[in-house]
C-alpha cells in the first residue's frame, strides 16, 4: 500500500475534458514517486450527495491505494456535508487526501488528521458550494427576468413541432461541425431550416447547461426542464 496512489478526474458534462486534469495529476505522481494505482475518470455533478457517490469510495477501496490524489478541492465535491463526509470515510480506510492545487495531506505521516489541511479544505469547500448557491439564484433571476419582459422560454406556446426530433440528420451533421451550407446541401432542406433547428439545439443545450449542471441532474428532456423551471419560478415569485 506504500506510495500507491487513486488519482481522480471528475468533470461536470460530456462536453468536458478530463485530458488536463490526468495529465497533471500523472506527472504530480511522477514527481513525488508515488505508484498510480488506478486512474478514475468520471463524469458526474460535484453536489451528488453520497449515495450517488459511494461507488467511488468503492473504487479507492479495491485499490487498496495509501493516497487519493486530486487536482483541486472542487473536483471532488462542491458540497460541504458529502465531502466531510466521503473524506471521513476515506481516512477511516487510511487513506490520505491529496489536492495538487492546495499541496496539502489531510493525514499526517503517523495517520492522524492534518488539523490545518482539515480548515483549509472546509473553508474551500464552503467557498465552492457557495458559488453554487450564488449562481443558481443568479440564473433563476435571469430567467425571472426574462418572463417579465415577456421572453418565451423555450418553444412558442402552442408550438408542437421540435425540430431536433424532426430532423436527426440535419442535427447529426451538426453535431459533426458541419457548415450551415454544407449541411443545407447534404440533407437537402433550405438553408433557413438548418438555421432554426441549430438555434433550438443552442437552445436546448443551454437548458441543460444551466438547469441540469445546477441541480445535479444527470439528464432530462427539454419540456421537463421548462416545466421545472417554471414550477420553481413560480414558487420564488
Amino acid at each position: 500500500m506504500t506510495n500507491k496512489a487513486f488519482i481522480y478526474c471528475r468533470v461536470s458534462t460530456e462536453k468536458q475534458e478530463t485530458e488536463r486534469q490526468l495529465r497533471d495529476l500523472r506527472d504530480y505522481c511522477k514527481r513525488n514517486d508515488y505508484e498510480i494505482a488506478q486512474e478514475f475518470q468520471e463524469t458526474i455533478s460535484a453536489t451528488k450527495s453520497k449515495k450517488h457517490r459511494q461507488h467511488l469510495i468503492d473504487a479507492v477501496r479495491k485499490s487498496k491505494a495509501k493516497y487519493f490524489i486530486a487536482d483541486d478541492i472542487s473536483r471532488f465535491s462542491r458540497n460541504v456535508k458529502v465531502g466531510l463526509e466521503i473524506k471521513d470515510e476515506l481516512h477511516e480506510m487510511g487513506v490520505c487526501l491529496i489536492f495538487v492545487q492546495t499541496g496539502m495531506k489531510s493525514l499526517d505521516e503517523d495517520g492522524t488528521p492534518n488539523a490545518i489541511a482539515n480548515m483549509v479544505f472546509v473553508t474551500l469547500m464552503n467557498v465552492y458550494e457557495m458559488e453554487n448557491a450564488t449562481r443558481k439564484q443568479m440564473i433563476k433571476a435571469g430567467l425571472r427576468n426574462a418572463v417579465a419582459n415577456g421572453k418565451t422560454l423555450g418553444r412558442p406556446v402552442g408550438s408542437t413541432i421540435n425540430l431536433t426530433n424532426k430532423y436527426k440528420k440535419i442535427v447529426k451533421l451538426l453535431e459533426n461541425d458541419t457548415s450551415i451550407r454544407k449541411t443545407a446541401l447534404l440533407s437537402n432542406k433550405p438553408k433557413s431550416l438548418v438555421q432554426r433547428v441549430k438555434s433550438e439545439m443552442k437552445e436546448q443545450e443551454e437548458w441543460r447547461r444551466l438547469y441540469n449542471k445546477e441541480n445535479g441532474i444527470e439528464s432530462l428532456e427539454i419540456s421537463d426542464i421548462k416545466k421545472r423551471v417554471l414550477e420553481e419560478l413560480a414558487k420564488d415569485s
